[in-house]
């Protein structure tokens, strides 16, 4: 019994609280519920006057009732209780309307209790309820017994009273329930708010805890572009801070105009459904440099129900670390990579350092009009880092080629300043495995030295010993082309194609290292070519009824007055209708083979369907034709489809060294030079 007593007081008892709401709610209610008893003084005074009842007397207590409402409004501080007198109120305006309403439809005047008790409700306080049906049914018990008549139009028994009571509780506790319904879901709807509030606060609470915790940079954009208002911090950290409402790409923007353009472009794509939107989020910009950091863009697109693209995540990491970490590993790589070329060919890989700083020279300060001197130093330069496995330098090469394609301008003082720095930490590296004066000794082998030693033992002609001393400084052509061989087998294998069997015949030739160290930088380019354009995979060979890899075979020969270098392969041969077919674009001659053959020289021609790392731009063998012309030499070209290409290069028999008074006069005039420096 206790229980339910207990549930009952708290379905009727409101909470002590009053929210604001609910204050100004009861005060509008208070004032209208006050107006609308004012009104029944004029009514039942004119109701009095027809059933000419005393309508003064009905004047006078309507008045009487009206002024509690009026009374309590202006006193009482508490809504509530103001509600619960105009519950005493109504039911009194009830009995008033009943007893002054005597005659054939008094009894019908009784429904006036209940239209005033569902009223009530609209205070959605259950006990101005109560309070009216106590009053209600006390009016009727006090006057059956003392003016019947005020109640009923006939001698109505003590059930007909019951009757009456039963209908009053009845709708008293519809009514109860109503008036606590309407509390809590409409009146206690800014409790339910707040509550609300402060549960979305903790959630938010806990997702600013893990936004301001996370190392990404969380940003939310709508399906306009606009930037939504939760962020993670990290984007204030890295970038500053977003403003809600404006698009990504102007915040972008601010960051790299560049970068801000490709996001909106890829953006575009995504709305137009056009593309798969996997391909559109992969087009997005995901690379950034900020003051001095490099940041990682990621995307997730958000779809609504119709899975169309609502909106998009997107995710920035700080790979600046990461970054570093990778540089540092390349670095070590290519040390590494570079110590295996010093042990196994110091004075070439010296040669390597010389040329490229000429390179560079030549990149940093070209002659005037000298975009295609730059253009062929920046392959060169390329190419012979790639050889040499030193990548850093060689993707940076190939980035500044892209750029002054695209662009037809040299690098920039920028761009050069990058190349430089990256090629000076490879020299600084590499300083204490070289030493200053690695390049000014002579190292000569043991058989050399003997037959030195035999000849001066023999009494030799002073001729032949001061040419057999002059060619202690000459290179063996047998060390270059095993050299060149080696590379060709490692660039054979980066394109797939297999161990490429590499054939070398020098005759026992020597060549001055220096004279001759330019134009086996730019051979390198044919070396490539033959293996990008000529020689096949595997597979395409064995179609091609070829049996195993490919080979190459590497010359040098004198032949007559000529000397004379070749190099062959057994690949696809030179597509000559393809090479018509640039030339023809190119406005250049294109009739004849020997036209062909001459274009295959010149800036820009290439058979090649795309450019790679390795070759395709149409530079290299323009590079070859100009390093062979400064010696006095002429270029042969002999393939054919599916059998293989031939270069032939032949120089004047006296390109290959100076004679040993040329040598003895120059090294006299270089040591005069050096001791007028010193």
């Amino acid at each position: 019994m206790s229980a339910l007593v207990a549930r009952l007081w708290k379905v009727i008892v409101l909470p002590p609280e009053i929210s604001r709401f609910e204050r100004e709610y009861l005060a509008k209610v208070n004032r209208l519920a006050m107006q609308f008893f004012w009104l029944h003084v004029p009514a039942f005074t004119l109701i009095a006057w027809v059933h000419d009842n005393r309508a003064a007397l009905a004047f006078v207590l309507t008045s009487a009732v009206a002024l509690g409402p009026w009374v309590a409004h202006r006193s009482l501080s508490n809504p509530r209780t103001v509600s619960l007198v105009h519950g005493f109120a109504a039911m009194l305006m009830g009995g008033l309307l009943v007893h002054f309403g005597q005659g054939p439809v008094q009894i019908e005047m009784h429904f006036y209790f209940f239209a005033l008790l569902a009223m009530l409700a609209l205070f959605g306080n259950p006990l101005a309820i109560v309070v009216a049906a106590v009053t209600v049914a006390l009016h009727h018990l006090l006057l059956w017994f003392l003016l019947p008549s005020s109640v009923f139009n006939y001698a109505a028994p003590w059930w007909v009273v019951a009757v009456h009571a039963g209908f009053v509780v009845l709708e008293s506790i519809a009514t109860i329930y109503i008036a606590r319904s309407f509390f809590d879901n409409v009146i206690g709807l800014e409790k339910i708010v707040q509550k609300r509030t402060v549960e979305l606060d903790a959630r938010n609470g806990a997702m600013r805890l893990v936004l301001d915790n996370v190392e990404e940079a969380l940003v939310t954009i709508d399906r306009a572009g606009r930037v939504l208002s939760e962020h993670s911090a990290a984007v204030t950290r890295m970038f500053g801070t977003p403003e809600p409402g404006r698009p990504l790409r102007d915040f972008l923007a601010r960051l790299d105009p560049d970068f801000a353009e490709e996001f909106a472009l890829a953006w575009e794509q995504c709305l137009e459904d056009v593309l798969p939107l996997e391909l559109c989020i992969a087009q997005a910009p995901s690379k950034l440099t900020h003051d001095g950091r490099r940041y990682r863009f990621a995307y997730r697109p958000l779809l609504d129900e119709a899975q169309a693209v609502a909106g998009m995540l997107v995710i920035v990491s700080d790979v600046t670390a990461e970054c570093e970490r990778q540089r540092l590993e390349l670095e070590q790589r290519e040390t590494l990579a570079a110590l295996d070329r010093i042990l196994d060919d110091k004075a070439g890989f010296l040669e390597f350092l010389a040329e490229a700083d000429e390179l560079l020279g030549t990149i940093a300060d070209p002659p005037p009009n000298g975009l295609v001197v730059v253009k062929r130093a920046l392959h060169t330069l390329k190419g012979n880092c790639m050889t040499y496995g030193v990548g850093t330098i060689a993707d940076l090469c190939h980035r500044l080629e892209s750029t002054l394609l695209s662009e037809k301008r040299a690098p920039t003082p920028v761009e050069v300043a990058e190349l430089s720095g990256a090629w000076r930490s490879l020299k600084g590296r590499l300083s204490a495995l070289l030493g200053e004066q690695a390049r000014t000794r002579i190292e000569i082998e043991p058989e050399r030295l003997h037959d030195l030693l035999g000849a001066a033992l023999d009494k030799r002609p002073h001729a032949d010993l001061a040419r057999m001393i002059a060619e202690l400084r000459l290179e063996p052509t047998a060390g270059r082309l095993r050299r060149v061989g080696d590379n060709a087998r490692r660039i054979a294998k980066r394109l797939e194609k297999g161990n490429v069997a590499v054939r070398v015949d020098d005759s026992e030739l020597f060549l001055d290292a220096e004279r001759w160290s330019s134009f086996w930088s730019a051979f390198t380019h044919v070396v490539r070519n033959a293996l990008d354009h000529g020689i096949e995979t595997l597979d395409v060979r064995e179609r091609a009824g070829k049996v195993g890899e490919g080979c190459l075979q590497l010359r040098t020969f004198v032949q007559g007055s000529d000397f004379v270098i070749a190099i062959e392969d057994d690949g696809r041969g030179i597509a000559w209708e393809r090479v018509r077919e640039r030339a023809r674009n190119a406005g250049l001659p294109h009739a004849s083979r020997a036209d062909l053959i001459e274009a295959l020289f010149v800036d820009g021609i290439s058979t090649a369907d795309e450019v790679t790392e390795f070759s395709g731009r149409g530079v290299g063998l323009a590079v070859m034709r100009a390093a062979c012309e400064e010696r006095g030499g002429r270029i042969e070209v002999e393939s054919e489809p599916g059998r293989g290409t031939s270069f032939v290069f032949r120089f004047p028999r006296k390109s290959m060294s100076p004679s040993p008074e040329e040598y003895f006069v120059a090294a006299a005039c270089a040591g005069e030079e050096n001791g007028r420096a010193a």
